[in-house]
């Protein structure tokens, strides 16, 4: 946390037990529908969780998600949900508790105050966060809000969430994290309006490998994920890092053009490609910015396009876009001891993560994630 930011969690009121059912049950209106700020892993009435607010004592509030339909192993529910708490970044929604429940044995959940069709059988699990006031980014990219966005705060936006996803995929205590779900419903704004990246407990929970498999059979092919990810196999750390390469380099653009990504992104980059790579383009849709800042903006439009190249091993990683931020200009790749050995590319279709060879394994995970095996 930065030394002048306030620590929203370590406010609440000690007699406040988030780890109480019905004490999260009483914050939240007995789960009401009307509460409910957010839902995840959702499409087309299909949800895996929704997010209340929940009020508590003095007047601070948290958002309580409770998974639906979905049942984590105790001991790894609680593992996970540790692991959560011990993140610590100004850009990362800070987690504040959780609860495992199983005094129940069963659950109804409503949506639109209309029980849902199932009821399920199960423990109740529930992970608290810190409440954003200022809802997601999404809020203020489509629609009236994308038009009180200025340029400083556009930039602003960019290097907290460049910064939020690199935390997260170099690791705390060896714990590197992919989102595999990065977009901008799941970056949310503090009282500051700094972005704050959220969401990401999905697919350590339920396991990348069947987060992919939520993912498609929820939604299909959307917006934020690249192709190659609907192709692909296994879990290969490496590979998914660039799925959420993928997915910030389509929000750089977004929030740099102030274009909405919609159906085949594939139009919108070539568009971008065509209209946005010269100076003198960006001047004319930025005319009221000074040199200092156009070059931002190229810089912006530079990283955008690098993220969301064809080919997922030419994505650069997230310590590289945040360095390129800071510096200004693009860094210098580090030539690798092992140059002149030939490397094969990353395949689509990774089925071969638990043969990887430890010394190439090693080198993978101190370079993407900033740990050693």
């Amino acid at each position: 946390m930065e030394p002048d930011k306030p620590d929203l969690v370590s406010k609440l009121p000690a007699l406040v037990d988030l780890s109480d059912l019905k004490v999260l049950e009483k914050i939240t209106d007995e789960f009401s529908h009307e509460r409910i700020v957010g839902k995840d892993g959702t499409f087309k009435g299909s949800h895996k969780a929704f997010v209340y607010k929940g009020d508590v004592p003095r007047r601070e509030m948290v958002a309580v998600k409770r998974l639906i339909g979905v049942e984590i192993p105790v001991e790894k529910f609680k593992r996970e949900a540790e692991q959560f708490i011990s993140l610590d970044h100004k850009n990362i929604v800070k987690v504040a508790g959780y609860c495992h429940d199983q005094s129940r044995g069963h659950r109804l959940v409503q949506f639109k105050g209309i029980p849902l069709p199932q009821l399920f059988n199960g423990a109740e699990q529930l992970l608290c966060y810190e409440y954003m006031h200022n809802g997601s980014l999404r809020n203020y990219l489509i629609g009236q809000g994308s038009r009180e966005i200025d340029w400083q705060m556009r930039y602003k936006l960019i290097k907290g969430t460049c910064a939020g996803l690199h935390y997260l995929h170099k690791g705390r205590q060896n714990y590197p994290i992919v989102h595999l779900n990065l977009n901008p419903s799941n970056v949310l704004l503090d009282e500051d309006y700094i972005p704050r990246i959220t969401g990401f407990d999905f697919s350590k929970l339920i396991g990348e490998k069947n987060t992919k498999s939520v993912v498609l059979k929820l939604n299909g092919p959307i917006a934020y994920l690249p192709p190659d990810f609907f192709h692909s196999k296994g879990t290969n750390l490496e590979y998914l890092a660039t799925v959420d390469i993928y997915s910030l380099g389509l929000m750089i653009l977004e929030i740099t053009t102030q274009q909405e990504i919609k159906g085949n992104h594939g139009v919108l980059i070539k568009s971008i490609e065509e209209n946005w790579r010269e100076e003198s383009q960006i001047a004319q849709k930025y005319s009221s910015l000074e040199a200092d800042e156009l070059r931002q903006v190229k810089m912006c439009i530079d990283i955008g396009l690098d993220c969301v190249k064809t080919k997922p091993e030419k994505r650069p990683t997230a310590r590289a876009i945040v360095l390129w931020l800071d510096k200004g200009s693009k860094p210098v790749p580090v030539p690798r001891a092992d140059a002149g050995v030939p490397r094969p590319l990353v395949p689509t279709n990774i089925t071969h993560a638990g043969r990887i060879q430890e010394k190439e394994k090693a080198g993978f995970l101190k370079r993407h994630f900033g740990w050693k095996k």
